[in-house]
């Protein structure tokens, strides 16, 4: 890649590429889980219970508590929003949505999310539209169209879609809230809060409408597939991601990040044998365009458009 000089950004690079192809496994694990009677509530409960452990061991091994845990005021208030829609609303929404459309369909609709995040730094965060954001913006649009413009034109779309669309803007909210109010020393902790307190939410919200879900955590079936959802979809990305999203250009990023759909599509079409559509290969060639023309960080606070959908509340 010509554009491409430093070794550390072929190496940042090529972790973007592998973190994103990390995430797209998302829908891949949860498919499978669903063959094995889990339900949303208690796969994202199981899921959010490993990721806890997980940060947690992580926040003790780096030690040094008492200089690094001081919350703010506004951090209150943005772990409450971020963890209302990333934590809660965006990956309770993907997880329903994905039990009626299809795992390509799914990546395909999440692509969509850095529109919204540029739509809401802009009303938000008194950011302004630059003209490739809004080409970008019109291909991401466009790309969403050709996917469901015949279930529209045939009136048999899923409901799975606008639910999955609705989870969509509440993670791009979730990128917009953590710009907006969490102090960026502590970023790590905050993120460890956030994703506890969603787990005492989702716990308490799985204890009355299904109770009978902790019988089956208790020993839970294909618990290998839910390590692998835990650690690939969602942990590996995390760390990957927003460490190597520093060290290149949002060009360069955005020209890797156009691979992401591709490979799910690839993906759902080998573990779940989906069949590739031409609407779809329409649909991901317009999501590329997209990301390469809206990946451009905007002004006052630095934010990449394109963000890594599907990781929940360790999304910021």
């Amino acid at each position: 890649m010509p554009f491409i000089k430093p070794r550390t950004s072929r190496v940042a690079l090529a972790t973007i590429l592998l973190s994103s192809a990390c995430s797209k496994t998302h829908p891949m694990f949860v498919k499978i889980l669903y063959l094995d009677n889990w339900t949303p509530l208690s796969l994202y409960f199981i899921n959010l219970l490993f990721i806890v452990i997980f940060l947690s061991i992580y926040e003790f091994i780096r030690g040094d508590f008492h200089k690094r845990y001081s919350i703010k005021r506004g951090d209150v208030l943005g772990i409450f929003l971020t963890t209302l829609t990333g934590g809660i609303i965006s990956p309770l929404c993907f997880l329903f949505g994905l039990q009626m459309v299809l795992a390509s369909e799914a990546i395909l609709l999440t692509s969509i999310s850095p529109l919204f995040i540029v739509i809401f730094s802009v009303l938000l965060l008194k950011e302004h539209f630059t003209k490739r954001m809004i080409f970008g913006g019109a291909f991401l649009l466009s790309s969403t169209v050709v996917l469901i413009w015949n279930d529209i034109f045939n009136a048999s779309m899923s409901v799975g879609v606008p639910i999955i669309l609705v989870g969509a803007i509440a993670g791009s909210l979730t990128t917009i809230f953590h710009k907006k109010f969490v102090s960026g020393n502590h970023l790590d902790f905050l993120v460890f809060i956030r994703s506890l307190t969603s787990l005492v939410i989702v716990s308490a919200i799985l204890w009355f409408v299904e109770p009978e879900a902790f019988a089956m955590i208790k020993e839970p079936p294909s618990i290998w597939m839910i390590l692998g959802l835990s650690v690939i979809s969602f942990i590996v990305p995390y760390i990957l991601y927003y460490r190597a999203i520093r060290n290149v250009q949002s060009l360069d990023a955005g020209i890797v990040l156009t691979a992401g759909p591709v490979i799910g599509l690839l993906m759902a079409n080998a573990f779940l044998k989906e069949q590739i559509q031409p609407d779809q290969l329409v649909s991901v060639l317009l999501v590329g365009i997209g990301i390469t023309l809206i990946n451009v960080p905007l002004t006052k606070r630095r934010i990449m458009p394109w963000r890594l959908m599907t990781i929940g509340p360790l999304r910021r």
